[in-house]
């Protein structure tokens, strides 16, 4: 409820806005040449290593130790580590008195490996696709939203085969808290569609990270 006011109070006294803060998890390209991503919260702890790429794309190495479904739902290991490589595109933006808005489109392919459970390994292929919107509504602050279609494909010791495709609706902001340093918050949610063992079934999925984005003393 808090985060949900907080929202609504940035929008409501929004003014006249610049260029926001420095984003990765929204639509907006990187301004300087490198950045690095710090996250934790559920299900999972990340790094993210970001660089600026040529002509509309940036890029990402990722690792992240997972504790939680790794998409949301369905896909829930007891412990695993993970690697992934995020592209992102920028697709279009839009200027107005009041607000920028940036909108993009990220694939990110990824690989986990861990346990289900005592001495049940499991290793799941993801191919992750979102699209990403960045709505600066201040110098200082930028809301976050779009949608993540994460799929994952696994395998799990005397289980066999599983699959998880949520379909999550984003919502998040990102402050610019100093020079360098851009805090956010990140929440995705939606249903969640599990299958394997010839069945099939929904639940609610759920992502949900704090964290902050610093660029190189070294970059532009």
């Amino acid at each position: 409820m808090r985060f949900i006011t907080t929202l609504s109070l940035a929008l409501a006294v929004a003014s006249t806005a610049l260029a926001g803060p420095q984003s990765t998890i929204g639509g907006a390209r990187l301004e300087s040449d490198m950045a690095h991503q710090v996250k934790s919260g559920w299900p999972s702890t990340a790094y993210e290593w970001w660089n600026k790429g040529k002509k509309r794309l940036d890029w990402a190495l990722g690792g992240e130790m997972v504790y939680g479904p790794w998409s949301g739902a369905w896909d829930d290991p007891r412990i695993a580590f993970a690697l992934y490589a995020p592209l992102r595109f920028h697709l279009w933006n839009r200027k107005r008195p009041s607000s920028k808005t940036d909108l993009g489109i990220r694939f990110t392919p990824g690989l986990m490996a861990g346990s289900a459970a005592v001495d049940t390994p499991t290793v799941v292929t993801r191919a992750e696709i979102a699209v990403p919107v960045s709505v600066d509504v201040n110098p200082k602050l930028s809301v976050v939203t779009g949608a993540a279609i994460p799929i994952d494909l696994g395998w799990v010791r005397d289980v066999g085969f599983v699959g998880a495709i949520p379909l999550l609706v984003r919502l998040g902001v990102e402050i610019k808290a100093g020079s360098k340093v851009a805090p956010f918050v990140l929440m995705e949610v939606g249903p969640g569609f599990g299958f394997g063992q010839g069945s099939s079934s929904t639940a609610l999925a759920a992502r949900l990270w704090a964290g902050t984005t610093f660029w190189s003393v070294r970059g532009k």
